[in-house]
């Protein structure tokens, strides 16, 4: 019995150091990405379009006229973008090899965007790069507008 009871407790701290491990990798990319959503809806407000360019992933950049879909993005809200009631960070992809993270995509969503014009959309989101092993995938990839489970705006691609 007390061999079993060891045995037990033994597998579960091994449990818990492992998955603890992963807990703190995720906590540091989340408060990474916590500064970054900021600096993304800064940029928003202001409609500096080179700003939210530059966060694009190198891939994405290539591949579009940011400069025109950021536009267009701007031509489909309604009045200037101004707040948001709350955002939250969460994991879309991961990759782990040897305990550590070789790719991980996540997706920042800020809901209760409101413009100055008092409309207000259900919620603004982006999925972004913050590890991989390719580097011009880091960044950016993908922004979606949606109001009444519509997507009025879509910038980018998914990469996964």
């Amino acid at each position: 019995m007390t061999k079993k009871l060891l045995c037990m407790v033994m597998v579960l701290l091994f449990t818990l150091s492992i998955s603890g491990c992963h807990f703190m990798q995720y906590s540091k990319l989340k408060r990474k990405e916590s500064k970054n959503a900021k600096e993304f809806f800064n940029y928003l407000k202001d409609e500096d379009i080179d700003g939210l360019v530059d966060m694009f992933s190198d891939d994405i950049r290539d591949s579009f006229d940011l400069e025109e879909c950021w536009e267009e993005f701007f031509d489909v809200v309604d009045g200037d973008i101004e707040s948001y009631d709350r955002y939250h960070v969460t994991y879309l992809e991961q990759f782990i090899d040897d305990g550590k993270i070789t790719r991980c995509l996540l997706k920042v969503e800020f809901s209760g965007v409101t413009t100055d014009e008092g409309v207000e959309y259900d919620s603004l989101e982006y999925q972004t790069y913050v590890v991989h092993s390719d580097d011009d995938q880091l960044g950016l990839c993908k922004i979606r507008l949606r109001d009444d489970d519509e997507f009025l705006s879509v910038i980018g691609r998914s990469q996964f």
